[in-house]
């Protein structure tokens, strides 16, 4: 997925960018204006090479291509060939490694295209006359660097919630060796991404270099959730290894004597009890001797007074009947009922509905493919008795987008792929899943012999959905069930499967690769032997 949006994001910005061609850009100096990977930079894979000049361009390879060279292993990738797209503008080149053959699932032959992953420090040169303007400047020889490592993790994050957000502390697993502030800076946004405030360019490395301090250009004093997001590269360790992309969520509360209910408006509930009213910045809460009491307005135009008692700043209103109607019920709280430090409420009403809902409980109808041996493990689908979806964590991160396929000795990352948006009974995650480039996830099947498990508690879904039509009228879903699991450890064998080696071939049969990687033959009729 990465290598697929990095692709994505860089072929946008090459069909939707075009360099001004005035007079004065005409006649200047022929030059490099960007370039990814950057030069000297880290990226975790690299899957093509893009250059930006500030002239059209003419490329020619050398014969044989360019090397570009692990200088840690030697291993060398070659690239062979250049993007060819109409829409590309023409002061960009992109180059493209070159492509080999393998041996697919189906025991066909097929091209892939070869890109960059294995860690180490990595260098290419470009010769003179590759790359030309078109009116013949010769860009000359360059060599570039670039590295390939891994992710350095962001363990922490501080404050959360605040009555003012004014600094951001950042707590990493490794030592932090400079943070490459992105051009456009660092954005705190809010929930319709409208810039709040900025992050300043100047950022402080604590002294143990584990925890990077961002301040804001200008403080967040009014309530409310926003959010910052922060792509790769942006925090660099002295391993060389930098940060994925993340996104962190802050509330900014309001720092006022305030209260509300156990009930939120419009909420839809199962049953009706007590009404509990709890406080935010209050030292002392007082009940008002002689006050109107609490009113709920029920189904049907009746009404209920009910009974307020206070214990630890908490107030709690009692009923003395059951409300059992399907309906809604409207509590009304009048002004002057209570204290907050001395000043009196103001008056105050909720109004829910009382509902059957049934929350079915959830269960695993199926776990695909079916436990016990196998030849291979590409994928995992869990079937449950009703419609499910991935459950989020209070930032709004999908909690199970990713769980661990684990055996004796390694440990595989199963990948969440919806096959569409629409809403399903199934869960279906793909092993060391990678986005093909056009239109789908493909997985890298694991083969190797050995026993697998994977444990259900990890996957985390809200369930007993129900369908309803919202203030905008579209069509939305509610979770009656939250955050549920199912427990239970599937466990798959991947065992030899006993084909004897072919040595020899004859005119009726072709070779073909079993999945230790084996030469069999396959006769005309399809079977292997």
């Amino acid at each position: 997925m990465k290598k697929f949006t990095f692709l994505l994001l860089s072929l946008f910005f090459a069909l939707g960018t075009s360099v001004a061609q005035d007079k004065g850009e005409e006649n200047a100096e022929f030059a490099l204006q960007n370039m990814i990977p950057a030069d000297g930079k880290s990226a975790f894979e690299v899957s093509y090479i893009q250059f930006q000049f500030n002239k059209e361009v003419v490329v020619t390879l050398p014969d044989g291509g360019i090397d570009v060279k692990n200088t840690t292993t030697g291993d060398v990738t070659k690239i062979t060939r250049i993007m060819e797209n109409p829409y590309i503008e023409k002061n960009i080149v992109i180059f493209l490694f070159e492509q080999k053959t393998e041996i697919g699932k189906d025991g066909k032959e097929e091209t892939v295209d070869q890109y960059i992953k294995d860690e180490g420090d990595y260098s290419y040169t470009i010769p003179a006359g590759c790359i030309k303007s078109v009116d013949g400047e010769d860009f000359g020889e360059h060599t570039f660097t670039f590295k390939i490592t891994s992710p350095l993790s962001i363990e922490g994050v501080t404050p959360t919630s605040t009555t003012s957000l004014e600094k951001i502390e950042l707590t990493f697993n490794n030592a932090i060796a400079r943070v490459d502030m992105p051009a456009s800076g660092l954005a705190i946004v809010d929930y319709y991404w409208d810039t709040i405030s900025k992050i300043k360019n100047e950022v402080t490395i604590s002294d143990d270099k584990k925890t990077v301090t961002l301040e804001l250009e200008t403080p967040i004093t009014t309530p409310g959730n926003y959010y910052l997001d922060i792509n790769n590269g942006v925090f660099v360790g002295e391993d060389g290894s930098i940060n994925e992309y993340a996104s962190f969520a802050f509330e900014v509360i309001d720092p006022t004597p305030s209260f509300s209910t156990n009930y939120n408006e419009g909420d839809r509930v199962k049953e009706i009890s007590d009404l509990e009213i709890t406080f935010k910045n209050v030292n002392e809460v007082k009940l008002v001797e002689g006050a109107d009491p609490v009113t709920v307005y029920m189904p049907g135009d009746g009404e209920a007074t009910g009974t307020a008692t206070l214990t630890d700043n908490k107030i709690t209103v009692t009923f003395d009947q059951e409300f059992t109607e399907e309906g809604v019920y409207t509590f009304s709280i009048p002004a002057g009922m209570f204290t907050m430090d001395g000043a009196e409420n103001e008056a105050y009403s909720v109004s829910v509905e009382l509902y059957t809902f049934v929350v079915t409980p959830l269960e695993v109808v199926s776990v695909t493919p079916v436990a016990g041996t196998v030849t291979q493990i590409d994928k995992i689908v869990i079937k449950y008795n009703q419609i499910v979806t991935l459950a989020m964590d209070e930032n709004w991160q999908t909690i199970s987008y990713q769980i661990n396929l684990t055996s004796k000795d390694k440990q595989y990352t199963l990948t969440y792929c919806p096959s569409s948006y629409n809403l399903s009974d199934e869960i279906e995650y793909l092993v060391n899943a990678q986005w093909n480039g056009y239109d789908a996830y493909e997985s890298e099947p694991v083969t190797e012999i050995g026993e697998y498990s994977i444990d259900l508690s990890d996957i985390i879904v809200n369930y007993a959905g129900e369908s309803f039509i919202d203030e905008w009228g579209w069509t939305d879903t509610r979770w009656h069930g939250k955050n549920g699991y199912c427990e239970g450890i599937y466990t798959w064998v991947i065992e030899d499967t006993g084909i004897c080696e072919v040595t020899k071939e004859d005119e009726d049969t072709k070779a073909i690769f079993d999945l230790q990687g084996r030469r069999v033959l396959e006769t005309e009729k399809g079977g292997i032997y």
